[in-house]
């Protein structure tokens, strides 16, 4: 240790203070060389041994570093005391680092245990608990923990020892405060304590307390004896903040020491390279020096050959920025409030002679591209699943392989093979991604990669070179999503227009991110000409075990080469084909495809490819939908929507919970875009497009199966019969009927059912299958309900390879004149069940003409399109409570207007197969039309009431001689007890019990049913 002088400004004026009563005794010289000998044991027992120098010479240079910090107007009014005051709180600011030997063995008796076990349970951080117990040994790593336990409370630490207390931490009496008392025992207890406060004040953040730190303290008489407290402290942190420089870290002992624990690499690396912090010269706008321009500016000179540091030095010049502007302001209030002019000039630290090697020294940074990120933002979920990193990233690999092999077919070549590479390497924690598609350049990296918001392949440029091109990328936030796992980004990049590569640092989601150039032989051979490599440093905290099976969920046709490297264990990801995937699920789910029973139907229409499963059912000669019971359905089913090979919803392609196995894929200019999230797809036109085709592929199924019948001889009532029935199995579940089924768009699909010929009609004693669109082209039909049509119905449909006519059988059975069939021209044949067609023609078509012909027991109707409301439906499926459902038709209509109806029909109402139909002139109609008017508002609550009072109206048709009693008891037995309180609040809110009660007692429940004639057993 070379001889200890006072050889700073500082000391020296801080010397005239000993001749001050107030510090009689204070020998400034010998408190700095018993300091000095204090400071060079930090680090001497294995704590605190690999961090930054702590010892006399960073003491030197802060007291040196005074005579610029401090402006000369202010060294001019400070007095000798607060000179004394902050050159002895540099000196024993850092005391409180030293840790003896002897102090360490009794750690345990310290609150030491508590710190370590808050590290356990993970209060510090994840990776900062792996990093500490990754360390060898125990005793190394209490060591490290013990000198952070120390580094976080040393200031504290310091204060105690000053002011002779007991530290509650760290109960145990240690030698130093003995010496530390020898040292300024002289000194006025009220100067110790306020010195205590100062060299604690350099870990704190609360220079706002003026009763605390005062800017007026006096410890004497005299003007010499008067200390601003607060400047001292501002000036003390100063100081130590600025501390930077490369002497304080050099770089032999760097070398020899190699420190392994993270806060000193950090530490080390980021001051090696400093060479100074100076003022910043002031020049005008002429680009002159001009010295009367306020200096309040510093700045840092450093040279980094390395990119280690780097970050390290600029996040800590970002932070030495907010602290010299709070102190500025501390200070300027402290002034104004105490009406005291100290000068605190600096408010910034300037980075610009920060030089760099073989690295960008320019400081890249996410930027947000206001506009668009809020048109994104609007209306969506964000990402909250960590595992759809691997989609997007994936995804950004199959773009840019897409847009290679693009580009190269467009010049002719076509031996180019892209392929995607995945790897887990968990003890390392490196989650990589290879794609050898274009790579990035420079322009690409500043305008879309790190500007949030903004797509390559969104770009209008972009677009108006490649007009054919299609990605799956359109908002540009997909790499936000490597931070819901990792902190640390490297990214490198090689464009085949560059002759270098890029290396991206990318530290946190809010940090500076570095860009340097790599040469072509520090390449992997995948990108030497081009291609991008992106690896994740994935937090300890993240669960990544099922990376294979997430890979699989959401990557199901790539349309490159793609494989995934588990710790060496490598497998393939992805098919060819949607029938591949679908075929490989069933096989090893114990489906046998060697029986010919089983088969996956691919079928392909404008961009759209559509796999599904079928089962051929022997006995009806025909191939139905393969559907699964599973609930809750698992996400490695092979079912959903998949855009451009990514999976993006997990339903049955068309429906929203339909359990078949079937499963899409949507590429080209066509294909629907999805939300930010990628959880959905957006409604577009794309997507109403998408939704179209599948609908379309579905019913051509079918239609080719009523083919098929045809062909193989049987008849057409029979084909139409089973393609109904297809159809109505294949819009609900039969087996698991209280799943939810729903369409995911029943209009677009009424379109496409619209145009299948699926629907029988009789004409000129000839049966045909026609749309739904050619039946409104028709304009009207007829339907008839009786026994022996049905009957006629049925024994025509036996008859192979027939269209024969049901009517022209019941003109043999009754006579050409007692069939009673020349009103009718087109007749809908008797077995449409199915409810899709059933609604198509409820929208379209109303009853305008009733006959009945009572010796056959017969019903007929005709059904018309006409812009009169001529029926009010009510569908009483709505009901949920089935037990009031049985026997009681799907619907009933209630009648508006007057229309052609048989003079002979005086009945309240007419009873078909499925509705019935309450006719004008009665009280009953009366009433309901009344009440549908009441309650138009359409409010679920009042669909409610309605659907209910309906079906109770209904049920009074099984009832004989009701007096007011018994229909009490009915309406009781309905609702009060029905131990359903919500149902029978809405309904009597709504409804008038006794008017309804009225209604009932005048009406004559009785309706022409043609079903009474079926005898049944009686039980």
């Amino acid at each position: 240790m070379s001889e200890i002088k006072l050889t700073s400004i500082a000391e020296k004026k801080a010397e005239q203070a000993e001749n001050l009563n107030a510090y009689s005794g204070i020998k400034l010289l010998h408190i700095k060389k018993q300091v000095a000998l204090i400071l060079a044991q930090i680090g001497r027992e294995g704590i605190f041994d690999e961090y930054t120098k702590h010892d006399i010479s960073h003491i030197n240079y802060m007291l040196d570093s005074l005579e610029w910090i401090i402006p000369k107007e202010t060294q001019d009014i400070m007095t000798p005391s607060e000179w004394l005051m902050i050159t002895l709180a540099i000196y024993f600011h850092d005391l409180g680092m030293l840790v003896t030997k002897d102090e360490f063995k009794e750690r345990n008796n310290t609150s030491f245990k508590t710190y370590k076990q808050s590290i356990i349970d993970g209060k510090f951080g994840l990776d900062f608990k792996e990093k500490i117990f990754n360390l060898e040994g125990l005793e190394k790593q209490d060591r490290f923990i013990y000198q952070e336990f120390v580094r976080r409370t040393h200031a504290e630490r310091i204060k105690f020892w000053i002011i002779e207390e007991n530290n509650p931490i760290y109960p145990k009496e240690l030698a130093i405060v003995v010496e530390i008392k020898k040292l300024i025992s002289n000194a006025d207890n009220m100067f110790r304590r306020d010195l205590a406060l100062i060299c604690e004040s350099h870990h704190l953040s609360d220079l706002e307390d003026f009763d605390k730190y005062k800017p007026d303290q006096q410890y004497g008489p005299t003007k010499n004896e008067k200390v601003n407290l607060h400047y001292c402290a501002l000036i003390l942190r100063t100081a130590d903040l600025l501390h930077i420089t490369s002497d304080r870290t050099p770089s032999i002992e760097f070398n020899l020491i190699n420190p392994s624990d993270p806060i000193s690499q950090e530490e080390w690396a980021k001051q090696k390279s400093v060479k100074t912090v100076r003022i910043k010269i002031k020049k005008n706008i002429d680009g002159q020096i001009d010295e009367t321009i306020i200096q309040d500016t510093l700045e840092v000179i450093a040279l980094f050959e390395q990119d280690k540091g780097f970050f390290g030095l600029i996040s800590y010049v970002n932070y030495s920025n907010s602290q010299l502007k709070e102190n500025f302001r501390l200070n300027e209030l402290a002034n104004k409030t105490y009406g005291y002019n100290y000068s605190y000039p600096w408010k910034k630290i300037d980075d610009s002679s920060i030089e760099t090697k073989d690295f960008e020294k320019k400081q890249f940074e996410f930027i947000l591209d206001q506009t668009k990120i809020l048109d994104l933002l609007i209306g969506h979920t964000l990402y909250n699943d960590s595992s759809v990193v691997l989609r997007e990233l994936t995804q950004n690999g199959i773009d840019a392989s897409k847009l290679k092999k693009y580009e190269l077919d467009n010049i002719g070549t076509n031996n180019y093979e892209p392929e995607i590479k995945i790897s887990w390497k968990s003890k390392e924690r490196e989650l990589c991604f290879m794609d050898n598609g274009t790579g990035m350049t420079l322009e690409i990296i500043q305008n879309h990669l790190l500007k949030v918001g903004s797509s390559r392949y969104q770009d209008e440029n972009f677009i108006k070179n490649n007009p054919d091109f299609s990605s799956i990328s359109r908002f540009g936030i997909g790499l936000l999503t490597c931070f819901l796992i990792a902190n640390d980004i490297d990214i490198i990049t090689k464009s085949s227009e560059a002759d270098k590569a890029i290396l991206l640092r990318i530290k946190k989601i809010h940090g500076k991110y570095l860009l340097k150039y790599l040469t072509i032989d520090k390449l992997p051979n995948e990108i030497k000409e081009h291609g991008t490599i992106i690896k994740l440093y994935v937090r300890s905290e993240v669960k990544l075990n099922n990376i294979e099976n997430d890979l699989k969920k959401w990557i199901l046709f790539p349309d490159c080469k793609m494989t995934f490297d588990n710790n060496g264990e490598k497998i393939n990801i992805g098919y060819k084909k949607p029938s591949d995937l679908l075929k490989e699920y069933l096989e090893k789910s114990g489906y046998d495809f060697s029986d010919k029973n089983l088969k996956i139907k691919e079928v392909y229409h404008k961009g759209v490819t559509l796999a599904f499963a079928l089962k051929y059912v022997e006995h009806w000669k025909e191939w139905n939908f393969l559907d699964y019971d599973e609930s809750p359905r698992e996400k490695s089913l092979p079912i959903g929507t998949c855009v451009e090979g990514i999976r993006v919803d997990f339903n049955t392609p068309g429906f929203r919970g339909r359990n078949l196995f079937a499963i899409v894929n949507s590429t080209g200019k066509g294909a629907p875009k999805t939300n930010v999230a990628r959880s959905n797809i957006e409604i577009t036109p794309e997507k109403a497009a998408l939704l179209s085709t599948i609908y379309d592929l579905y019913l051509q199924h079918i239609s080719d199966e009523m083919d098929n019948l045809i062909k193989q001889g049987f008849s057409i009532t029979w084909a139409a019969t089973e393609g109904n029935w297809l159809l109505e199995s294949f819009s609900q579940t039969r087996r698991y009927g209280r799943r939810n089924n729903m369409f995911e768009d029943s209009e677009i699909f009424e379109k496409s059912l619209s145009n299948i010929k699926c629907i029988l009609i009789e004409n000129n004693d000839i049966r045909e299958l026609k749309s739904f669109n050619e039946l409104k082209n028709i304009n009207h039909f007829w339907t008839i309900d009786c026994a022996s049509y049905s009957s006629a119905d049925s024994l025509i449909k036996e008859v192979k390879s027939s269209n024969t006519s049901a009517l022209s059988l019941l003109q043999s059975i009754f006579g050409e004149k007692e069939s009673n069939i020349e009103h009718i021209d087109n007749l809908l044949c008797n077995n449409q069940s199915v409810k899709n067609i059933d609604v198509l023609i409820s929208k379209n078509f109303q009853v305008n003409s009733i006959k009945i012909i009572p010796s056959q027991r017969r019903l007929d109707l005709k059904w018309s399109l006409t812009d009169e409301k001529i029926w009010e439906e009510i569908n009483l499926t709505d009901n949920e409570d089935e037990r009031y459902n049985r026997g009681v038709n799907s619907k009933c209509y209630i009648q508006l207007i007057d229309f052609e109806i048989d003079e002979s029909i005086n009945q309240t109402a007419i009873n078909s197969s499925n509705a019935l139909f309450i006719l004008k002139n009665s009280a009953l109609n009366t009433y309901l039309v009344k009440l549908v008017k009441k309650l138009s508002d359409n409010s679920q609550e009042d669909k409610i009431a309605l659907v209910q009072i309906v079906s109770l109206l209904n049920t009074f048709f099984n009832h004989k001689n009701l007096d007011k009693t018994k229909i009490e008891d009915l309406i009781e037995s309905r609702f009060e007890r029905n131990n359903n309180r919500d149902l029978s609040k809405i309904v009597w809110s709504r409804i008038d019990k006794e008017e309804l009660i009225s209604t009932i007692l005048k009406t004559d429940f009785i309706k022409y049913d043609t079903t009474i004639w079926y005898r049944r057993l009686m039980h």
